[in-house]
């Protein structure tokens, strides 16, 4: 894909450690975002869970597209385990580049990103898996039509307004995992080339195959927060039964792997381990 249509990382490692920054806080904290260097021993996790990745996608035989889910945001709360989901694609000389919406230092927009695997794991790698999903070879190979250069089908999904509890039937906003979960949807679809697909149909094809979001429940201290402080929260998308409750609607990865899995558009899914810590070290005394 060429840097026309999707940003690039800017410094390699520094671009994740300012995303993975972003999006591991407190939840409806004030917006920040400042640049930051990580441990030596988590800029050594990266890597070495990015070659574990890279091995393990390397023995995918057939398959230039996979699914792939990492930790992130901690969403334990809620039973949940992985926070944000990536698109990961074999180039010609067969390298793996993850693409990916991402929500920079908390603000109300998102962009498209094309960048490597230890960006893409973060500092993730220190205390979570990465989960990969390999799809039924067809939807595969139609995924990476969607995705090669200039990839307009795929952008043409993308909505820049962004919410981290995107309502998943609604086009005003859109999370990082909702435009994983409709770019896989729409190839699912497997419309013409000739074909207008747009956000609206994408849903209505998603939601009348039984989509199911995940629901998570907002205490109201926290949707007061969302309400007036926090530019990358927004609820005025969600049916106003959810606004009242609390109980909202929301792409979560494990919702997206659920609906793969019954739909028989994932042939297996995996986990790719997380390198164990290294063992602390004590000095003696003098």
């Amino acid at each position: 894909m060429g840097k026309r249509y999707w940003r690039r990382s800017m410094q390699g490692v520094a671009l994740a450690l300012l995303v993975t920054g972003c999006i591991t806080t407190a939840a409806f904290a004030a917006p920040a975002c400042g640049q930051r260097y990580p441990t030596p021993q988590a800029t050594q996790a990266m890597f070495d869970m990015a070659i574990r990745v890279e091995r393990a996608l390397d023995g995918l035989d057939g398959h230039d597209v996979v699914l792939l889910a990492r930790g992130g945001q901690d969403l334990s709360r809620y039973g949940l385990k992985h926070s944000h989901l990536a698109l990961a694609m074999r180039e010609p000389e067969g390298t793996w580049r993850v693409v990916h919406l991402l929500n920079r230092c908390r603000t109300d927009r998102s962009t498209l990103y094309q960048e490597g695997l230890a960006n893409f794991v973060g500092e993730s790698a220190l205390h979570s898996d990465v989960r990969v999903g390999v799809f039924e070879p067809a939807l595969s190979h139609r995924l990476h039509q969607w995705l090669l250069a200039p990839a307009a089908r795929a952008r043409s999904l993308h909505e820049p307004r962004y919410s981290m509890v995107a309502y998943p039937f609604g086009t005003q906003y859109q999370n990082s995992n909702q435009w994983i979960l409709e770019v896989i949807a729409a190839a699912a679809m497997d419309p013409g080339a000739d074909t207008r697909i747009d956000r609206a149909s994408v849903q209505g094809w998603l939601r009348g195959n039984n989509y199911q979001p995940s629901r998570l429940h907002l205490k109201l201290h926290e949707r007061i927060g969302a309400r007036f402080f926090s530019d990358h929260v927004a609820v005025t998308d969600h049916p106003a039964g959810e606004r009242i409750g609390g109980d909202y609607s929301v792409v979560t990865v494990e919702s997206v792997f659920d609906f793969l899995q019954a739909k028989s558009l994932l042939q297996r899914d995996f986990p790719v381990p997380h390198p164990p810590a290294e063992p602390a070290t004590q000095e003696s005394a003098p």
